[in-house]
């Protein structure tokens, strides 16, 4: 199984036999593991497994805070915000109900943290056993690409006491337990609710569906689905489940297409008219969904943007030239898209631009 930074879940799989596994909100906030504070106020470049890809482009060395993003990052959280956390790994997500997943992210994004912290949460779904977080491995994806050799090491000969360490291999169903046990909720840390379902597997679908619609309907991305038996490892595992409406996937920008004239007039005529992305399983598509805004094209170097304007005028509906790209969406660019289905070819069906990835 392919080496994650964190524990990730497979979409559903209707075949799967889910009686009295536990069910909770899927939450759109932004992922991230709690070292225990083992790392807080050490410079982010001497902790071994932080992702220093693209440091250079900082005036200042960063300073690690014990919490990290699912690409290796630092996530600059305040002092008086860390303080609130226990001395024990743990894996949840940053969230708040005041925001939706753009606000938390332009709220946590800059290095000096704001005032926004005070609206965000720690919720807390696992805990975290560093043997196997830390275990040597190597990361691959276009956000964080790292050798991880001798991480668990270099923190066991840290001058640092926990509360508690998670053991490996311990089952969700002890976990879980253990957290009502462990934590203590307050304004920052949210230990997130799971409710198991029913035994009987016909019960249980009917559980799943009724939650998932329900937060669907308030506005929610959908359910989360897990196996009692499920241990926390660094992987993307089935016995963690993701239930929604619609699908969603991620492709890399590698190049665009021109718009062109429509029946309603030339609204996409010199303009992009989509995103040509490459798959994780190497397959080529084109994704659109834009606003106008968005399909804004420019030009790489010298060449004046009024020149790949023109091109695409001269060239509509033809792959854009090296020379040409999409002013928000770069090349290299990870985008989210929704979807319903796939073809007999295994090609996204129905296939709409959502969102940028978040590259923290």
């Amino acid at each position: 199984m392919k080496r994650e930074f964190t524990m990730l879940a497979f979409k559903r799989d209707p075949k799967a036999h889910i009686g009295g596994w536990f069910v909770s909100e899927k939450l759109d906030g932004m992922r991230c593991v709690w070292d225990g504070g083992v790392t807080r106020g050490i410079p982010k470049d001497q902790v071994p497994w932080a992702n220093t890809a693209k440091d250079k482009r900082y005036l200042k060395p960063q300073i690690a805070t014990g919490l990290w993003s699912r690409y290796g990052n630092v996530i600059h959280a305040p002092d008086w915000w860390l303080d609130k956390l226990p001395a024990i790994p743990l894996d949840g997500e940053l969230y708040t109900r005041d925001m939706n997943r753009q606000g938390i992210f332009s709220a946590i994004k800059d290095i000096v943290p704001g005032e926004e912290w005070k609206k965000v949460q720690y919720w807390v779904f696992d805990m975290v056993p560093l043997q196997l977080w830390l275990s040597d491995g190597v990361i691959k994806n276009p956000q964080f690409t790292k050798t991880l050799k001798a991480c668990y090491l270099w923190v066991s000969q840290r001058d640092f006491t926990y509360e508690y360490m998670p053991t490996a291999g311990t089952p969700f169903i002890t976990t879980r337990a253990l957290m009502e046990q462990k934590l203590r909720e307050n304004a920052v840390l949210y230990i997130m609710r799971q409710i198991q379902l029913d035994g009987a597997s016909e019960a249980a679908e009917q559980q799943v569906s009724e939650f998932a619609s329900k937060i669907v309907e308030a506005g929610g991305e959908g359910a989360i689905i897990k196996s009692p038996m499920c241990f926390w490892r660094p992987e993307r595992v089935h016995e963690m489940m993701k239930v929604k409406p619609t699908e969603d996937a991620e492709g890399v920008v590698v190049g665009y297409v021109t718009g062109r004239e429509t029946d309603k007039g030339s609204k996409l005529l010199g303009m992009m008219g989509a995103l040509v992305i490459r798959l994780d399983n190497g397959s080529i598509m084109e994704l659109s969904g834009f606003t106008d805004g968005e399909r804004e094209l420019g030009t790489i170097g010298t060449t004046k943007a009024c020149e790949a304007r023109a091109w695409a005028v001269d060239h509509p509906e033809e792959r854009c030239p090296d020379w040409i790209e999409a002013v928000q969406f770069p090349r290299g660019t990870v985008v989210t898209f929704k979807f319903r289905g796939l073809s007999d070819k295994n090609v996204p069906q129905e296939a709409r631009f959502w969102r940028k990835h978040a590259s923290e």
